[in-house]
């Protein structure tokens, strides 16, 4: 999961270092971030159906 969420970040950070436009590096930051919040929710849901709380 951490090395999904680096590649995404670090995907963005070549956008703005090659000076994508401006649409594309917002557009990657909505997919990192759904991505993000997919696999949170993924890994919550899946530590709580082993009987772990918060």
């Amino acid at each position: 999961m951490d090395t999904l969420i680096l590649a995404g970040l670090l995907g963005i950070v070549a956008l703005i270092w090659k000076q994508g436009s401006h649409r594309t590096v917002s557009a990657a930051r909505w997919v990192v971030a759904l991505v993000c919040a997919g696999l949170l929710k993924y890994h919550i849901t899946s530590g709580l159906g082993l009987g772990l709380t918060w």
